[in-house]
């Protein structure tokens, strides 16, 4: 019947979205982690000075080693 038809076309439209949402999704839970890499290497040689003015940002990095 043509009501199925509707039905399924509308569950395959939800799916399409649903995927393009959770690849966005992907795609900016990586670039974050890209970029936390990156701020990690950045603040794993870090100078006296750097160390002093943010321990909070160490701690949390050792934590996460």
């Amino acid at each position: 019947p043509p009501t199925d038809l509707g039905f399924s076309f509308d569950a395959n439209k939800q799916q399409r979205q649903l995927i393009a949402e959770l690849e966005n999704k992907n795609r900016e839970i990586l670039q974050e982690i890209q970029r936390l890499r990156l701020e990690h290497e950045q603040a794993s040689q870090p100078t006296p000075e750097k160390a002093q003015q943010n321990p909070t940002l160490l701690a949390e990095l050792r934590l996460l080693r």
